[in-house]
């Protein structure tokens, strides 16, 4: 690029202009241009799940060894979008986790609950693919097998085209992307989903926004089973951190099994400071459920607060570890929050981030607080739709 700056001059706009052109031509920047370019031109992958097929329409998202796509099934009858996840498995502990989730998804069936359409593990190796469906084909490849590459595990559910509720936190101002009722409902629909969880022995434990999908209804404030208060239907997703509610942890090195497993598969914002330092010994487990209510408290503020748990901005006070800000259990909410929401609905949510588990109401006291709250705040904007219209 030095010839063409000698050419443009030393000004500061000609400087400009060769840094954004350099920007363009970069070698990421052109590899990705290819790479658009080539896929375009593949036909549209097809996948064939439990003896039905699906073709792929576009990737939504992907984390570590696993992906997330748009597709639908072929021959398309219903014109019916799913999402359909793809699991490459390298090892038996994968393996274990992929059949795990699925077993998982096919015992809960709750509204609130995403539901598995379906799943399987193909039998054989996948050859390693040019295609967009398996990115990064570097990271794919094992170190041996005789089909040159991974297994893949796929699951298809329904596709939710609104997102997650992180998507909508993120994409609006501080404490605006949900009214209070909205707010709650999405609280009260997730503690129902979670107390379906609890009742079978099963703790989530990565109850996090971007773990909740969102869909627009007809608001219903009934509170029955499916019931949306609000406006939005809420639904909790990605079941492969599951597992059993209660764990026994009998000595230190079971304590430290456990905070590993936690730090693998329990976002940090949102774990609960029992997984960050795990009681050990005579008769200390972990409360799957508590565990899963501290998280759902955390959700929940940070949907007031731009996505942001109570313990991110708390971690600059703590020199900036997560892990004692959380254990301090000190937070503060921010001044748009406490505008917007009222003392009844933000205590409903402090009763479940109590630092103290065995102080925490379980999924169904703390849905039972929130649906107070929601009264409340039903009650106030009644009266104020009174007064602003003068009845």
């Amino acid at each position: 690029m030095e010839p063409l700056r000698r050419l443009l001059g030393d000004g500061a706009q000609a400087n400009g202009a060769v840094d954004d052109l350099q920007s363009i031509c970069s070698p990421s920047r052109l590899m990705k241009m290819v790479g658009d370019w080539g896929r375009s031109m593949l036909p549209p992958e097809e996948v064939t799940v439990q003896g039905r097929r699906f073709q792929v329409q576009q990737q939504l998202g992907e984390g570590g060894f696993s992906y997330v796509f748009l597709a639908r099934e072929v021959p398309d009858s219903r014109g019916v979008d799913v999402a359909l996840k793809r699991m490459l498995i390298h090892e038996r502990e994968q393996e274990d986790d992929a059949l795990r989730e699925m077993e998982t998804m096919r015992r809960i069936d709750h509204p609130n609950l995403l539901p598995l359409i379906l799943g399987e593990i193909e039998e054989e190796p996948h050859p390693p693919s040019t295609s967009y469906v398996i990115a990064s084909p570097a990271r794919t490849r094992p170190a041996g097998g005789a089909g040159g590459g991974p297994r893949r595990c796929h699951m298809v559910f329904p596709a939710f085209p609104e997102g997650t509720a992180l998507d909508r936190c993120v994409s609006r101002p501080v404490a605006k992307a949900f009214t209070p009722l909205q707010l709650l409902g999405i609280g009260c629909q997730l503690c129902r989903g979670l107390e379906h969880m609890h009742a079978l022995g099963i703790a989530h434990y990565d109850v996090k926004p971007g773990n909740v999908l969102l869909e627009s209804v007809m608001d219903s404030m009934d509170g029955a089973e499916g019931s949306c208060p609000g406006g939005f239907r809420a639904v909790l997703m990605d079941f492969g951190s599951a597992r059993t509610a209660t764990r026994a942890v009998a000595s230190r090195q079971e304590a430290l099994r456990v905070q590993e497993c936690a730090e693998r598969e329990s976002t940090a914002p949102f774990r609960a400071p029992e997984l960050w330092d795990c009681p050990s010994g005579g008769d200390a487990t972990i409360d799957g459920g508590a565990c899963d209510v501290w998280s759902l408290g955390c959700a929940l503020f940070s949907l007031t607060s731009g996505g942001k748990s109570p313990f991110e901005s708390a971690s600059g006070e703590t020199g900036g570890s997560l892990a004692l800000a959380v254990l301090s259990g000190k937070y503060r909410w921010g001044e748009s929050a406490r505008l917007a929401y009222g003392t009844e609905t933000r205590a409903a949510i402090d009763s479940m981030i109590s630092r103290d588990a065995s102080s925490r109401p379980n999924a169904v006291a703390a849905r039972l607080a929130l649906e107070r709250a929601m009264t409340s705040a039903s009650a106030e904007r009644g009266a104020t739709n009174t007064v602003t219209t003068g009845e």
